[in-house]
């Protein structure tokens, strides 16, 4: 196949793709609550839907070390907690900081903090995601569900290591009827495996400049699914302060 031919297929399938996502926005649109603006407009813009939408499994997959990821799903929650209800953070590992929330306009009054022990929690982690709650892995799975489907909850963020497609898909049928938007924390090693999330979003930071000491931080955001398609567009780049603030 030729270089042009081969172009034209891909910009044939990102039409169809983009058509596709528009009817269901609609229907969704007509049907359901609408994605909420997180407040960035150029993440905004990189979103298929212009925001993040209500009832949905959302991934954000760190490569890197460090707080991130988590800073801005919890910046993206801010704009979903204007309406009723808890941020539930099932805080697997005890490294959950209530500043980071408060960093990104979240008041501590909204969160409902869900924890176990520090040694049970490093047990854990040679658990595989099955079923039997009688293991600490278990149980941490299905507080997560039950916050997933609770109505008193608007969003949910948890770290999830290891996960496979039937945990996923009992969140994706738990937020269907309870309209609460799932925010999973994931490692690089998440990208060996087949996502079925309605968004999956990486964050790099990017390597700061030497003699730039003091100046905001780079975050590389790329959109690497979507329910509706991916676009032309899917990566941007944010600044981040070091009180944990983003800017575009």
């Amino acid at each position: 196949m030729s270089s042009s031919s081969s172009s034209l297929r891909e910009q044939t399938i990102l039409e169809l793709r983009s058509r596709m996502y528009g009817i269901r926005a609609q229907t969704r649109s007509a049907d359901g609550p609408c994605p909420v603006p997180t407040g960035l407009s150029a993440l905004d813009q990189l979103l298929p839907a212009g925001g993040i939408p209500q009832g949905a499994v959302v991934e954000w997959i760190s490569p890197q070390a460090g707080q991130a990821a988590g800073s801005l799903a919890l910046r993206a929650s801010a704009g979903l907690l204007q309406r009723p209800g808890c941020l539930t953070v099932i805080d697997q590992g005890n490294e959950f900081h209530p500043a980071c929330a408060e960093a990104q306009g979240i008041p501590l009054s909204r969160i409902l903090l869900v924890r176990i022990p520090a040694v049970a929690a490093a047990k854990s982690r040679s658990y595989s995601t099955g079923h039997d709650h009688g293991t600490v892995q278990g149980q941490w799975l299905w507080a997560l569900e039950q916050a997933a489907g609770s109505r008193g909850v608007r969003v949910v963020l948890a770290w999830l290591p290891r996960a496979t497609t039937s945990v996923v898909r009992r969140l994706q049928l738990a937020v269907e009827s309870s309209l609460v938007t799932v925010m999973l924390l994931r490692p690089a090693a998440a990208l060996r495996q087949a996502s079925f999330a309605d968004l999956r979003l990486m964050t790099q930071r990017q390597v700061r400049p030497e003699g730039k000491i003091g100046e905001p931080d780079r975050i590389q955001v790329t959109l690497l699914r979507s329910r509706g398609g991916v676009h032309e567009q899917n990566s941007i780049l944010l600044r981040q302060y070091a009180d944990g603030r983003f800017a575009e």
